[in-house]
């Protein structure tokens, strides 16, 4: 009769393991589909940002061909938007030159800090500025015109 009691006791405890196992691997189940639903859903929102991302290029390198913007603007904003592009090896040799400004202009104040200045220091800082993007102008107009045409993907 004690042999019975273990084996029942036994039986009892396996089942009960097995149970809270089976719990256990369906909470992974759960937690792996999530996790590739989480992906995906990523990888659309990523996909759409970069469209977004590409699209603005487009429009301010128009913009720039256009003379609504300076060299300088344009540099800082398509160098910004680029790093949330997957380039391709021609489209980074296109804003090469835009960060290359952006860097060679990027002690440049902006905003409040541009705001806050005196009209000296802005007339000195905007010959300053001139100067650089004469040193670009040219790269700069020819990339430009090529973004007009950033692919969409």
């Amino acid at each position: 009769m004690e042999i019975n009691s273990f084996i029942i006791a036994g039986a009892l405890l396996l089942v009960s393991l097995a149970s809270y196992a089976g719990y256990l691997g369906f909470r992974l189940y759960r937690q792996k589909v999530a996790r590739e639903q989480a992906d995906v859903e990523l990888a659309r929102e990523l996909k759409v940002k970069e469209s977004e991302a590409r699209e603005s290029v487009r429009i301010i390198a128009r913009a720039l061909v256009q003379n609504d913007l300076t060299e300088t603007e344009a540099a800082m904003r398509i160098a910004w938007l680029c790093q949330q592009i997957k380039l391709s090896d021609a489209e980074a040799q296109q804003v090469s030159v835009f960060q290359q400004l952006a860097h060679a202009t990027s002690h440049l104040p902006i905003l409040d800090d541009w705001k806050a200045l005196s009209k000296s220091d802005k007339r000195r800082l905007n010959r300053e500025r001139e100067s650089i993007e004469s040193n670009y102008r040219e790269f700069i107009q020819v990339s430009a015109v090529e973004l007009t045409t950033f692919e969409l993907r």
